[in-house]
């Protein structure tokens, strides 16, 4: 690994943080009360500026996705795979993807839009239809209890019925609650569409991981978890980008009103989420391969061979779940009610923040094989620590210097790059260890006991802020982070050839026809 010269990670990001701080600087931000007020003046051309580099992303992904004439054989796919090295052999490796990891990318870019402007946009219009800020750690609560009880039948059904069907389901009913829930002000018909809506994404988040690993081999594998982790980020920023955009050029309508302009942006982020379940719908199903050996055991579990490895993967992401509960779900109340930053710079700097870490999570394989997967992953998420803290003491900190958004959005970047840059390696990783029977279960049980504590932690969370508390939801946030990221690398620290290496990885045979 030590042959391969590389720039350090820090090298490649902390000009480019460094410059995103220098141009957004001349905002200065009124904090807690401050009062209304108007944008930055470049984070309009910011927005649009993001919103190119994220099309530009998703177009050359599937130029390369999409320029190979014909299929490997598998034997001669992986020897094709072990020769590509350096930026070249990047792409090589991409253009080698199998057709259902090709549609699924497809598949993502729709699906993830809507994620970009429903992380901008829906918190706003609950409180522009009336709602404070209890209310909306209320339905995230709900939806979170609705995901968690889920999560656990979801991961088994999904390993029962294939993966196919459950993207299905789990979009398009996902699409069809998204809907609703920005169509209406009812508040007792919104806190039902969130708890429908976790039930069934559940059923898509726990099949996710497990279908990129049954359509890769494990040469291949944290290349592919990139790819799709990089691809489907840059979608977000499409969204983000125009949740910002689209308010700030109806802004001067008189016949708009803001939760219109609200809806509408939601509403071209959910064709989008239709639109993905074409490519879905194209993907031809996986069945598992037979074990090799008969379990005795009977019940919801049955299908569990490694309790222990199970064990070791789910408790730091429910503990690092919590900790992201207290804040993360609430960020762009945090932006727009602590900082009074408009709707453009919240869309700006969560477009910022996901451009980023598609150049980051693209870095991924690179960095994994440099460090290591559990060195990468305890590493980048403990390093992004700092800037946590940095937020709950943004409007402190900024007030000195003269600009609290341009701190706060430096840190809400650089906490985002660097907590979830290595997250396709940690899926990678939890997939090679476990057999094929058990993928969906794991990622069932983590779901659902993630879900439940970070829905907790959220309710808890928007108390304070609604209290008028910005600080201590990124304290206990830090706190979480930091237990985190001690316990997976003390769980997994010198043992990552021999867990891969215990667990026997076969690939599933593809099943023509449909589901």
């Amino acid at each position: 690994m030590t042959h391969i010269r590389q720039l350090p990670l820090w090298k490649i990001l902390a000009p480019a943080l460094i410059l995103i701080l220098l141009l957004l600087l001349p905002s200065s931000a009124a904090a807690h009360g401050g009062g209304e007020r108007e944008p930055a003046s470049l984070a309009g051309p910011l927005a649009i500026g993001l919103l190119i580099f994220g099309l530009a992303v998703i177009a050359a992904v599937g130029m390369i996705l999409y320029s190979r004439r014909t299929e490997p054989a598998p034997s001669e796919k992986s020897s094709q795979f072990e020769k590509l090295t350096g930026p070249r052999g990047y792409v090589g490796k991409m253009r080698l993807f199998s057709r259902n990891a090709r549609l699924y990318m497809i598949h993502v870019v729709g699906m993830d839009v809507i994620y970009g402007t429903w992380e901008v946009i829906f918190n706003l219009y609950l409180l522009e239809i009336g709602f404070d800020i209890a209310y909306i750690g209320t339905r995230i609560l709900i939806r979170a209890l609705a995901s968690a009880a889920a999560a656990i039948p979801a991961g088994i059904i999904s390993d029962r019925i294939g993966r196919k069907i459950s993207f299905l389901a789990g979009d398009g009913l996902g699409a069809i609650m998204a809907l609703v829930s920005i169509s209406t002000a009812n508040p007792t018909l919104i806190l039902f569409a969130a708890a429908i809506s976790g039930i069934f994404g559940a059923l898509h988040n726990v099949a996710e991981p497990a279908f990129m690993a049954e359509n890769s081999e494990n040469y291949e594998r944290v290349h592919l978890f990139s790819v799709s982790g990089g691809t489907r980020t840059a979608a977000a920023i499409i969204g983000a980008s125009l949740a910002g955009l689209v308010p700030l050029t109806l802004a001067s309508a008189e016949d708009s009103s803001l939760v219109e302009i609200y809806r509408l942006v939601v509403y071209l982020g959910i064709m989008g989420w239709f639109a993905s379940l074409i490519p879905a719908i194209m993907l031809k199903r996986t069945s598992l391969p037979l074990q090799t050996s008969v379990s005795k055991r009977t019940g919801l579990f049955a299908n569990i061979e490694h309790p222990q490895i199970i064990w070791r993967l789910t408790a730091p992401e429910v503990i690092l779940g919590f900790g992201a509960g207290f804040a993360i779900p609430l960020m762009n109340v945090f932006f727009h009610q602590s900082i009074n930053s408009p709707e453009v710079e919240i869309g700006a700097t969560f477009a910022a923040g996901q451009a980023f870490l598609v150049v980051a999570t693209f870095l991924a394989p690179i960095i994994a094989v440099r460090l290591g997967k559990i060195r990468s992953i305890a590493f980048t998420r403990a390093a992004s620590i700092p800037f946590i803290l940095l937020l709950a003491l943004s409007t402190d900190i900024g007030s000195e210097i003269g600009s609290v958004f341009s701190l706060a959005a430096f840190a809400y970047i650089a906490r985002i790059t660097m907590m979830n840059m290595a997250s396709p390696v940690r899926s990678a990783f939890g997939m090679e260890i476990l057999s094929p029977q058990e993928r969906g279960t794991q990622v069932g049980i983590q779901l659902a006991l993630a879900s439940l504590v970070s829905g907790v932690a959220t309710f808890l969370g928007a108390r304070m802020m609604d209290a008028g508390d910005f600080r201590t939801p990124f304290f206990l946030m830090a706190i979480f982070y930091s237990i985190s990221s001690f316990l997976f690398w003390r769980f997994f620290k010198g043992r990552e050839e021999e867990l891969i290496q215990e667990v026997p990885i076969s690939k599933p045979k593809v099943v023509r026809g449909g589901d």
